[in-house]
């Protein structure tokens, strides 16, 4: 990575002697808290890969929430926490007001998270991260705990930290500092619009502090209050759209069919009847399949349709074309939400010497949101034949249309009512702490920290306890059942099959530490030496208790006739409609902590930093970690800096202590697009286009992944080097260039359901079928020597596979056809998978490269002040290494053993792709000041990224395109009854930019990009 060195001009930054400048001038703050190092005054602070924002940097942007603050952080990676992406998760997302830290994109959780340069507690509510090749449970800091108005500035270490900051620290550190010795009374009041949609946000901020006991007591206030409208999908044209595909640009309509469409289908009912109905019906096709249409839809005009007169009609499943519908129509882009942050920081001056600080912070939030209800999993239980509603349905011949049917629902996923997510999260924080001084001159600060945060998750949902009583149990043969025919809400009884369904989560963090520092413990020929010593005991704690409908309390074979060993309830089926079942976690850690720190002066021109850790984990293998860094400073206007660490992150505290998770989505089938393929596509890279043939469909719904915890998890380990260059040519003026690199090893990932169905596929190639010749030597064979079975789950699945498969349907002589595919691709027959044991490991090694670049100028002319801050951060490399059956699949890919359309995820070059975001991004901040008037003016610019997901057939893969947004800003300053106060009026994203058209769950890639357009803000301010 160094020889970078040698062709790029050295740009980047030394910010700690910039922000000294930019702290003497906005504060009187005495201390400077820098980030990189605990030992006060060590020389060699100024000069590491420190970025800190300001709080003029702050206003330039507008940010207005924490979230969107990190977002203008050129080393912050994508935010898997926000509130678009949170569709996806449903109930296991970390709904509501959330935004997560990654720097570096290295993940969730590989940044630390301090407060006035101490822990923060983890947020109450976590989330999967797509790691590897699935979704991995992941914790971080709420990054909206703290008010943008109550921060002095935001410091934000670009190096590994674990010496100096313990666990966590494997991307970086991101300090929050807020002022805790403000006199004075601030009032702030803002209103917010937007140019494209009527929600408008307002907020009140009030700033508070002043001295008591003649000086000795400061105590200062920070309060906040959002209240932020809500904007519904349906007040855009692209977020309500059906099909995202219509905003393709012609140059790119070679797209279109590789996966864009953002509908949904079987907005009603497809039922499923008796073959033999097909004999009898004209709206049952030739395998018993039927859809329920509302009367209004065209399909409902096709020859035989049966109009139920309850607002729908019967239609032949092949006939009557999909339901699709748009989610957007039931979804908020963002819902209603109130915030309330408060702070209060006490310090008093004993008469003694020593200081006594105090911190006291509470958080709450509620949001409302709507949302699109989840899928009915086929095939739970029966509709009953004596189900009243059937006998309203107009009379055949023989006077009953289901007169002794066993009816099934075989699709399912409401369109006509939403689901409605109330989420409230409250969080408060304690610290009591001394410092003073002895007589030998050692620093000594002591502190105990206590915090809690906690969230209460409520949607309405449909739960399939009351919806088997409705269908299939006593209430079904009554007016009072839920009306299957009848799509009104008001009308058809559906209040009955809803309930509350909950989840509450508390995270917790206990803290004491101790830490005792000398900056002169003795002297070398150039300079003293400095020494830190600390000591530090902390326990975390994490609970997710999920509604009894959730955890496995209230379980389908209790409910709904659902056979235990079934794989419709494996390992236990969650009894909320559309969510994957997941088992109560509560787990602790207890952490013990020591820690050396050195501040040596090598010459009169280098300096150096050496810190040593050790962390003894109650969960976990311990660790001792150090870093090293060096500066030298060529010239007085020039330095070199380098430094290497290593760094510790434990599995987290769900990881461990999940018994087992069960996730349930729709994934590719291997096996059965291998035969699509042959069948249907002559061999050619199938799409999901049905054609009414076998085999038309192998994108299959409802498999479940299964993992049981993470017991043999070793931690991950990682190695962070950099070297760079710090200019200060002229007054004013800094100049940095940073080349670094970590190296991670013992990723904590999964292997990926898609990629297990690709595995599984190549075993069973590699299994054959016995050297038959004909299909009938192959049956002989198969049956007798069947795979293997697992009667736990009732599955099917080969030795060395994590797939269990549903067996082979039977020898009918409709089937019977089919065994020619089976027996063209050399494999035995075999059903659907429906289980994958997708066991939480340790991935190989990941690697991660890039350079930062910052330009600081601060200068004056005859016509104002400006600040000018310009920065970049460029990834150059991002790197996972295989596991070995990933390697083995794509060796036998390159061979052509198994075709090359199959989609393997999750390893190799991740640079750029949709999982990690863009390689590049930059911002630039200016401001201004000219008397009483002043402005500022900040532009974002986010790179491309590629979604991996939809490719043409020839691999090329959807661009993301870059986006670039730009907000300018004004202020007066005036004076009102001699009350210094401001006016300010910011436009946010002045050029109306959106987000790039993408495959996310609004037609754009939320965790990457925000798409409000041009927005604004009124500000009014007021000191007293």
């Amino acid at each position: 990575m160094y020889k970078k060195l040698f062709f790029v001009f050295p740009l980047v930054i030394s910010t700690y002697s910039f922000s000294q400048d930019a702290e003497s001038k906005d504060s009187d703050v005495e201390e400077v808290i820098t980030v990189g190092s605990q030992i006060k005054g060590a020389k060699i602070t100024g000069n590491l890969p420190v970025t800190v924002f300001s709080i003029d940097d702050i206003e330039a942007t507008g940010a207005l929430d924490g979230d969107e603050l990190l977002e203008n952080l050129v080393e912050q990676g994508m935010n898997y926490f926000n509130e678009q992406e949170q569709t996806s998760g449903g109930v296991n997302a970390s709904r509501g007001d959330s935004g997560a830290y990654n720097i570096r994109s290295m993940g969730v959780g590989n940044t630390l998270t301090l407060l006035n340069g101490r822990r923060m507690v983890m947020n109450a509510g976590y989330q999967t991260e797509f790691i590897g090749g699935d979704f991995v449970p992941t914790l971080t800091v709420n990054s909206n705990l703290i008010p943008t108005n109550g921060l002095s500035r935001l410091e934000i270490l670009k190096d590994g930290a674990s010496a100096i900051y313990g666990a966590d620290a494997v991307a970086g550190v991101v300090n929050n500092v807020m002022d805790t010795d403000y006199e004075g009374l601030s009032i702030s009041l803002r209103g917010a619009g937007h140019e494209h949609f009527d929600a408008t946000d307002r907020d009140i901020s009030i700033k508070y502090g002043f001295t008591m006991n003649e000086g000795a007591t400061n105590i200062a206030m920070f309060l906040k209050h959002r209240d932020r409208g809500r904007i519904e999908a349906c007040e855009d044209e692209r977020w309500c759209s059906l099909n995202a595909e219509e905003f393709i640009p012609d140059h790119l309509s070679e797209f279109i069919g590789t996966g864009l469409d953002n509908g949904y289908n079987y907005g009603w009912f497809q039922i499923d009847l008796p073959k033999s109905y097909n004999s009898d019906y004209t709206w049952v096709d030739s395998i018993g399949e039927s859809q329920l249409f509302p009367i209004d839809h065209p399909s409902c005009s096709t020859a035989g349709a049966l109009d139920s007169g309850m607002g729908t009609c019967l239609v032949d499943d092949k006939l009557g074309g999909d339901f699709d519908y748009s989610p957007g129509s039931l979804r908020d882009y963002r819902g209603k939400m109130t915030r309330a942050n408060a702070f209060v920081f006490i310090t008093h001056q004993m008469e003694n010497g020593m200081e006594m600080f105090a911190e006291v912070g509470k958080y709450s939030s509620k949001s409302r949101k709507s949302s699109t209800h989840g899928g009915f999993r086929a095939g739970i239980f029966s509709i009953h034949e004596d189900y009243y509603w059937f006998d309203q349905l107009p009379a055949d011949e023989d006077g009953e249309v289901f007169s002794g049917a066993t009816t099934r629902i075989d699709g399912w996923r409401p369109y006509n009512r939403g689901r409605d997510l109330t989420i409230t999260k409250d969080s408060y924080r304690y610290l009591l702490g001394f410092r003073g001084v002895t007589e030998s001159n050692w620093d000594w600060e002591s502190a105990v920290t206590y915090s809690k945060a906690a969230s209460n998750d409520i949607s309405n949902r449909i739960v399939y306890q009351n919806l088997y009583q409705h269908l299939a149990g006593d209430i079904s043969k009554t007016p009072a059942a839920f009306n299957i025919f009848d799509v009104n809400s008001e009308t058809n009884n559906e209040d009955g099959i809803y309930v509350d369904v909950t989840r509450d989560d508390t995270s917790t963090l206990a803290m004491i530490d101790f830490k005792m520092t000398n900056p002169e413990l003795y002297n070398l020929p150039a300079g003293p030496v400095g020494m830190l010593l600390g000591f530090e005991w902390r326990k975390e704690e994490y609970a997710d208790d999920r509604s009894p409908y959730l955890d496995g309390q209230i379980s389908n074979s209790d409910c709904c006739g659902v056979s235990a060993n079934s794989t419709n309830n494996h390992p236990f089926t969650s009894n909320a409609m559309g969510s994957s079942p997941t088992s109560d976690v509560f787990g602790n850690k207890n952490v013990k902590s020591a820690f050396i720190e050195f501040s040596i002066p090598v010459t009169d021109k280098i300096d150096a930093q050496l810190a040593v850790r050790h962390e003894s984990f109650s969960d976990s293998d311990n660790a001792t970690v150090g870093k090293f860094a060096i500066n030298y400073d060529v010239f007085d206007w020039a330095t070199i800096r380098a430094s290497t660490s290593t760094s510790f992150r434990p599995p987290n505290l769900v990881q461990v202590n999940q018994k087992e998770v069960a996730r349930t989505g729709s994934k590719n089938d291997a096996v059965l697009q291998l035969l699509s393929s042959a069948k249907n596509f002559n061999g050619e890279a199938p799409s999901s286009e049905k054609d009414g043939v076998f085999i038309d469909d192998f994108y299959v719904l409802n498999s479940i992944r299964y993992a049981t915890g993470a017991e043999k998890l070793v931690p991950e380990e990682s190695t962070n080097s950099s070297i760079g260059f710090v200019l200060q040519p002229l007054d004013g003026l800094t100049i940095t260039y940073d080349v670094w690199a970590i190296e991670k090893e013992n990723t904590i990932g999964l292997f990926g359901r898609n990629n297990h169905s690709v595995y599984d596929l190549l075993l069973r190639k590699e299994a054959g079928i016995g050297g038959a010749t004909t299909v009938a030597e192959m049956v002989t064979y198969c049956k007798a020597n069947p795979d293997l079975y697992d009667a736990g789950v009732d599955a099917y699945y080969i030795e060395g596979s994590a797939v269990r498969r549903d067996a082979y349907w039977g020898s009918s002589d409709e089937k019977n056809a089919h065994n020619e595919l089976f027996f063209d691709a050399g494999i035995c027959p075999v059903g659907e998978q429906d289980i994958i044991r997708d066991e939480y490991l340790n991935l190989a090694t990941r690697e991660v490269e890039g350079a930062d670049v910052s330009i600081y100028y601060d200068f004056d002319t005859d016509f104002g002040s400006f600040k000018v801050t310009v920065a970049s951060s460029i990834t150059d490399k991002f790197y996972q290494t295989p596991v070995p059956q990933f390697q083995v699949i794509q060796d036998e890919i390159a061979a052509g053993a198994i075709p090359a359309y199959f989609t393997i995820e999750g390893y190799g070059n991740l640079l750029q792709t949709n999982d990690i975001g863009a390689d590049q991004k930059d911002t630039i901040k200016v401001n201004y000041r000219n008397g009483d008037w002043g402005g500022s003016f900040s532009a974002l610019r986010i790179g491309e990224a590629y979604d991996l997901g939809n490719k043409l057939t020839d691999g090329t893969p959807w661009k993301i395109e870059s986006m670039t947004t730009m907000n300018l800003g004004v202020y007066k300053k005036l004076e009102i009854n001699g009350n210094k106060a401001r006016i300010k009026l910011m436009i946010k994203n002045i050029a109306d930019e959106r987000a790039p058209l993408a495959d996310g769950y609004l037609g754009f890639f939320s965790d990457m990009h925000r798409d409000l357009g041009r927005n604004y803000y009124l500000d009014f301010k007021i000191d007293l």
